[in-house]
């Protein structure tokens, strides 16, 4: 997959082939389907249940969430996703094809940026690329040439442009965080997983990651499934969410969230995001308390969920 960085002075032209765009990507099969997914990892006479019958869809370019409380196997999936994990139960399959314990289909982007620091940060982006197979062999150092070039491009236009040569030690955390970032948006692997990769960032750095990450995410439209522990994070990035429950999880909750794009951080003004905000707390709270044992005061959180939700507590 070939990637440039956007002409600004052409949005009016992008804006008239979203539609047609958008409208061939609904007829396509879903980026992602995990179809019933089940893990339980044992040692010796014990078990214990991690996943059970988890199902989600991510449809081609598509920003879809998913929260839960800590421990409740969300990067586990991710592991059974990416193929370093097989399943007891369950499909996944990308693209309509099953791909269920098969590695190379995705592009991974950690909570930490995992730069290599022997690498430049212009060498550190094109290693996703690097490792991508070629079929044709006799044109390796034209690509290798092209994809150097586009790489600049693309730290030019993240504001990494005079970082290119140096090493990721000398880099912030938010630059570091771009830095990974790129390497996942130029892996030729269409779809992106994200396991929360602002969680080491202070809060001031976060949003304005979030903001960028915004950005970055509508001129492309790649589709993305992305871990977070914010559920106002969740709400101003993503398409869906879907909301697990403690271990061993499940999927409580699929909210189709109703703010329409380009999203910019005022949104979180709205009262209808506020009381997305509540409902979802409030489900998340009662899931700690499942997971720490603590039904009495499980049982006495009530929510309510605004009128367009999937489920109303009364």
């Amino acid at each position: 997959m070939s990637l440039h960085p956007p002409d600004l002075s052409s949005q009016n032209m992008a804006d008239e082939q979203r539609g047609g765009e958008q409208q061939e990507l609904s007829s396509a099969p879903p980026a992602l389907e995990v179809d019933g997914i089940s893990l339980a990892f044992r040692e010796k006479r014990s078990s214990l249940p991690v996943l059970q019958d988890v199902s989600l869809t991510v449809k081609p370019g598509e920003f879809v969430s998913l929260i839960g409380p800590s421990g409740s196997g969300k990067s586990t999936l991710f592991h059974i996703i990416g193929g370093l994990l097989k399943p007891q139960q369950g499909r996944v399959r990308m693209h309509g094809q099953e791909v269920t314990g098969e590695r190379g289909h995705i592009s991974y982007m950690p909570q930490q940026p995992a730069l290599f620091p022997w690498r430049t940060t212009l060498d550190n982006v094109l290693l996703g690329q690097e490792n991508a197979p070629r079929k044709d062999t006799t044109a390796r150092s034209r690509y290798a040439s092209e994809r150097r070039e586009e790489a600049l491009q693309w730290l030019e236009q993240v504001g990494l442009g005079t970082f290119a040569k140096a090493y990721p030690h000398t880099l912030s955390g938010g630059m570091q965080q771009r830095a990974a970032f790129l390497r996942a948006l130029l892996s030729p692997q269409e779809l992106m997983l994200l396991d929360e990769p602002f969680s080491a960032l202070d809060a001031l750095t976060r949003a304005d990651m979030q903001q960028w990450l915004l950005r970055m995410w509508e001129e492309n439209r790649r589709s993305v499934l992305f871990i977070t522990h914010s559920i106002e994070e969740a709400l101003l990035l993503s398409d869906r969410i879907y909301v697990l429950s403690a271990r061993p999880a499940t999927v409580m909750h699929i909210v189709d969230v109703p703010f329409p794009r380009p999203r910019r951080e005022e949104i979180t003004l709205d009262p209808r995001f506020s009381e997305w905000k509540r409902a979802m707390t409030g489900w998340m709270r009662e899931e700690k308390h499942k997971l720490d044992g603590d039904m009495d005061n499980a049982e006495s959180v009530h929510t309510n969920t605004p009128n367009d939700g999937v489920q109303r507590y009364e």
